[in-house]
């Protein structure tokens, strides 16, 4: 992969500096060639992480069919041999965003790019085939079912007793959820960069679907989901509340519900990011519901 590398910059890379961060394992590498050209790689295979090459697929298709803009990455080249797949992509100088307050300088230009890049995924790229959300919120209401016979742990206690309620929440969301947005779907503070500038740049394309158009605001707004804040920023757009709030619960179900199976492999910290998620959301959902 080396000399894919190299070819696709065109000079020999002379340093190299992996960086740590995420869930998935596999390379994650900025460069520098002896030309003086910086880059950034990230590559992995089915042993490591079986699930993780079609993430690495999906961002590839992404990012061939959207136009360049300041606030993503380019894709330079991408490599997939069936069992590895690699994707060589502008070297983004930048730092994680401060998110603690949902009003600082980081969160608001943050916010700022996701409106921004709303609009531009507003409509969809037409070339551009992809999972819908709509789809994933079945799958989500399938899984509330089950998580009826999970141990009790796995939902706090205050849900006990009003499953059937909100199960009759989730069962109409498929219906009332837009595909009309490109969607990144996984807006949060790791896969966020801010440059020297203030400018933040958004990375890793591999969670992303058609949805609506507040759906990364939906996404970022998660960050601040157990405090009033994520209900501050929801009522900014022009969307139905019960449809956030329903979205937020059969989302929270998810994430309890991956966060009570088996281990997956190449993957040992999903479970127990997945079950704090879960908690977070569900802290949303009763404030929402009162």
């Amino acid at each position: 992969m080396r000399d894919w590398v190299e070819a696709s910059l065109g000079s020999p890379v002379v340093t190299t500096n992996e960086q740590s961060g995420g869930m998935s394992p596999g390379c994650a590498t900025r460069l520098v060639t002896a030309g003086g050209r910086t880059a950034f790689v990230k590559a992995v295979g089915t042993s490591p992480s079986p699930g993780t090459p079609g993430l690495f697929r999906r961002e590839t298709d992404v990012l061939r069919s959207l136009p360049p803009a300041p606030y993503r990455p380019a894709l330079l080249a991408g490599y997939d041999d069936g069992d590895w797949v690699a994707l060589l992509l502008e070297d983004v100088d930048g730092r994680p965003p401060d998110l603690a307050d949902p009003h600082g300088a980081d969160a608001t230009a943050v916010r700022e790019l996701v409106e921004r890049q709303a609009r531009e995924l507003t409509p969809s790229p037409p070339a551009l085939t992809n999972r819908r959300l709509p789809d994933m919120a079945e799958r989500w209401r399938e899984r509330w079912a089950e998580l009826a016979g999970t141990p009790e742990h796995v939902l706090p206690p205050w849900l006990t007793g009003h499953g059937a309620q909100l199960s009759s929440r989730v069962a109409t969301l498929p219906e009332r959820l837009a595909v009309e947005s490109l969607c990144h779907w996984d807006v949060r503070e790791d896969n966020l960069l801010v440059r020297p500038d203030g400018a933040p740049v958004i990375v890793d394309w591999g969670m992303s679907c058609l949805g609506p158009s507040w759906g990364d605001a939906f996404m970022l707004a998660l960050t601040w989901v157990d405090t009033p804040a994520f209900d501050e920023l929801m009522a900014r757009w022009p969307v139905d509340p019960d449809i956030v709030t329903d979205l937020l619960l059969a989302f929270a179900g998810s994430q309890a519900w991956r966060g009570a199976q088996p281990m997956k492999p190449g993957l040992p910290t999903l479970a127990d990011y997945c079950r704090a998620e879960a908690a977070r959301g569900f802290i949303g959902v009763r404030r929402r519901l009162g």
